[in-house]
């Protein structure tokens, strides 16, 4: 009778310690770097005058994280790409850029190679929301420099398109799926918080997603997200191809993460987005009278 007694209040207790309410978020070490290794898979399809378009697009990088402040609640990282590479399938052929490839006849491939190894400045808070970058537009501004062969339109459209996969604001909306996670209060197994976000990869996509504390499993804890994306009808239209072009899609995001118990930083995490809706050219002289092309893109980030 005492040993079941005594089985009881140990899983009393047990009970107790897990349900009690805990501060999930980052708790990183002074002078210490973390690692970040992404891999974003993309399907693009466009209906164009009845013709199917499809657009396969991988993006892949490995950055790390410095910590080399610590001021109350927030971080302040120097960062740096050690690899970047990118794959692009087209209806006429692939494409492959890669800073671990050289090749003197690839000029992209060469520019991600001097973008390699270079510090920008970030600063994050304990929740995973980046707060500031710096920096980062030298660092391709800077490599794209090291080709004086350039002209000068050439620079301006090969700093365009690095822009719109590696700029400051394609940076904070990518990273910060896997990052600006957690709750801004204590939570314990089974609550849910809401996170609202924004991704900018070439269009601007408004984020909602609704996160759960899963579980506790050894050495990490389970979160889990689903949510929803819009691209916003009062966004700008964008330059692509010398065309004024507006986004208007929305769909679903689903979020499954493994973080360290201790540190919070991710061990493995994947996010799938899909989206459809159309793509709208306004009339332009190169398009008179513009055109709506219907369109679906669907995505697999897999980060550790």
């Amino acid at each position: 009778m005492k040993k079941i007694f005594t089985l009881i209040v140990l899983i009393a207790i047990s009970q107790s310690i897990f349900g009690q309410k805990q501060n999930l978020g980052f708790n990183l070490t002074l002078g210490k770097t973390y690692y970040l290794t992404i891999h974003a898979s993309s399907s693009i399809k466009q209906d164009l005058n009845e013709q199917k378009i499809n657009i396969d697009l991988n993006i892949s990088g490995k950055t790390a994280f410095k910590v080399i402040n610590i001021i109350d609640t927030l971080y302040e990282m120097a960062v740096n790409y050690e690899t970047l590479a990118m794959t692009m399938k087209l209806p006429n052929g692939e494409i492959t850029f890669d800073s671990e490839k050289q090749d003197d006849a690839n000029i992209f491939s060469k520019i991600l190679t001097e973008m390699t190894g270079k510090e920008f400045s970030l600063k994050m808070n304990k929740v995973g929301k980046i707060i500031e970058i710096k920096d980062l537009d030298k660092v391709f501004e800077n490599a794209i420099e090291q080709f004086p062969n350039l002209s000068s339109q050439q620079k301006e459209q090969v700093k365009a398109q690095i822009m719109q996969s590696y700029g400051e604001k394609a940076f904070k909306g990518s990273y910060e799926t896997a990052t600006n996670i957690y709750s801004n209060t204590a939570v314990e197994k089974g609550d849910t918080w809401t996170i609202n976000s924004r991704l900018e990869s070439g269009m601007g996509v408004n984020i909602t997603t609704i996160y759960e504390f899963k579980d506790k499993i050894e050495n990490y804890k389970l979160i889990v997200g689903n949510g929803k994306l819009e691209t916003t009808e009062n966004d700008a239209y964008i330059q692509i191809n010398g065309m004024p072009t507006r986004y208007n899609l929305k769909g679903t995001i689903n979020t499954t993460l493994k973080v360290d118990d201790k540190t919070g930083w991710i061990i493995e995490s994947k996010i799938t987005q899909l989206m459809s809706g159309n793509v709208e050219i306004k009339d332009n002289p190169k398009l008179p009278g513009g055109m709506i092309i219907p369109m679906s893109i669907e995505s697999i980030t897999n980060s550790n």
